[in-house]
C-alpha cells in the first residue's frame, strides 16, 4: 500500500471515530431523562416507594418508616396511588415516567428522589 494511500485510509478511520464520539457527547444526559418530582403527590410518592420495595430497587430498611408515615394520609388509595404501586411516577406538569421501562441503575436513581422527595413529606423523619 503506498504512502498517499495509507494516509487517506488513516484520515477516513480517524474520521468514523470523531463521528462515534461526537454522537456519545450528543446523548441526552442522566437528569433529562427521569421526571422532576418537586410536585408529586403524597400517595403517588407512597405507591411507588412500595413498587420500588418490592422490586428490590430500595432498601425495606430506608423505606419503611417513611412509607409508614405516608401511608396514614387520607389519600394513600387514591389513583395516584395505584399508578405509583405499578411503577408508574406522576411528574411534574402531568408527565409519566414508567420506572421498570429504564435501565437499572435509572430504577434506582428514580426511586432514590422519590424517597428523598417523600422525607420532606413526613418531616418527623
Amino acid at each position: 500500500m503506498s504512502h498517499t494511500r495509507r494516509y487517506l485510509a488513516i484520515v477516513a478511520l480517524l474520521s468514523l471515530e470523531s463521528q462515534g464520539v461526537e454522537a456519545q457527547i450528543s446523548a441526552a444526559p442522566i437528569p433529562s431523562v427521569l421526571p422532576s418530582v418537586s410536585n408529586i403527590s403524597v400517595s403517588n410518592a407512597t405507591g411507588v416507594l412500595r413498587y420500588c420495595e418490592q422490586k428490590g430497587l430500595v432498601s425495606d430498611v430506608a423505606t419503611d418508616s417513611v412509607i409508614g408515615a405516608l401511608a396514614s394520609k387520607p389519600d394513600a388509595e387514591s389513583a395516584d396511588y395505584l399508578a405509583g404501586a405499578s411503577g408508574q411516577i406522576l411528574g411534574d406538569d402531568g408527565k409519566k415516567f414508567s420506572v421498570g421501562e429504564v435501565p437499572g441503575y435509572l430504577q434506582s436513581k428514580a426511586c432514590d428522589m422519590v424517597l428523598e422527595r417523600a422525607k420532606a413529606f413526613a418531616p418527623r423523619l
